[in-house]
């Protein structure tokens, strides 16, 4: 029996042979860039949360964060993000960031934080219709200090496109056991946010 995962093949001859549950694991983490953790849908609240969803044996040293059609009840200028550590989530003010952003007709615009209680995705968006796109976590273990990068849009009225590129650190240590996205007070509608773990390969 030969099972084929983009350029590697495991072979198992004999008919009492059989191909292992890690075997399988090993060929298709060499062969694919992410492994799916978890997905949690967003609907009926402001906030989606993955506090208790990383850990220092999961084998990960990265991860990838989609933001998958995060609809909206109505106008919301900013979404956020914190992270957790025991499963709480941190609301000091840890948090550094960065953006450059464009809203609908004024594009290149720049915000930017050096102290604050969150990393704000999409600071000043006015965005209406939903949230989309990815955000790289990295550095989550004990000792070092996680940040992030983002790629974050959504749309206005009258076809307006809307962006925000940026980056964050927090002034924090420990171990980080996951975090919460958030808009400032506006329900979600549908949508959700999936969590991917990086193959360290």
């Amino acid at each position: 029996m030969t099972l084929t995962v983009g350029n590697q093949t495991l072979s198992v001859g004999g008919a009492a042979s059989g191909i292992s549950t890690s075997d399988v694991a090993t060929l298709i983490k060499n062969n694919t860039p992410y492994q799916f953790i978890a997905k949690v849908d967003a609907a009926g609240g402001t906030t989606v949360d993955f506090s208790n969803s990383l850990n220092d044996t999961d084998g990960f040293s990265a991860y990838r964060i989609i933001l998958d059609n995060m609809t909206i009840a109505s106008n919301t200028n900013n979404l956020y993000m914190r992270i957790a550590s025991g499963g709480t989530i941190q609301t000091s003010s840890i948090y550094g960031w960065a953006v450059v952003r464009g809203n609908g007709s004024s594009a290149g615009q720049f915000n930017q934080e050096t102290q604050d209680s969150r990393w704000k995705l999409t600071p000043s968006l006015d965005i209406s219709t939903a949230f989309f796109g990815t955000i790289d976590l990295n550095n989550t273990g004990e000792g070092v200090k996680t940040g992030a990068i983002w790629n974050v849009g959504g749309g206005g009225s009258s076809r307006q496109s809307k962006f925000s590129f940026g980056s964050g650190n927090v002034d924090f240590n420990a171990q980080i056991s996951g975090f919460n996205i958030q808009t400032n007070g506006i329900n979600f509608t549908g949508g959700s946010v999936r969590l991917y773990g990086v193959n360290n390969v």
